[in-house]
């Protein structure tokens, strides 16, 4: 038995959100984590959960402020066309 296509919508049930961000989170930690290890990269990742709690994870063992001063030294459209 496969896996079922998921309509990517807002879930309208609290419990049922805050259930998934948690999966979620753990999976995209995971792949952030790897990503920054198999790469050797500085990696910032920061998100909000839908009860507005932070979650952050920096790559690599650097500090948070490495990453953001890094980010800051760019200029407007050096940081626009990276997106």
């Amino acid at each position: 038995m496969g896996r079922r296509k998921l309509k990517i919508q807002r879930l309208e049930c609290v419990k049922a959100r805050q259930a998934k961000y948690s999966k979620r989170k753990i999976g995209l930690l995971k792949k952030a984590k790897e990503l920054a290890i198999l790469c050797d990269i500085d990696l910032a990742l920061v998100m909000f959960s839908p009860t507005k709690k932070p979650s952050l994870y920096v790559g690599q063992d650097k500090d948070l402020s490495i990453v953001l001063e890094r980010m800051s030294t760019l200029s407007f459209e050096e940081r626009e066309q990276r997106l």
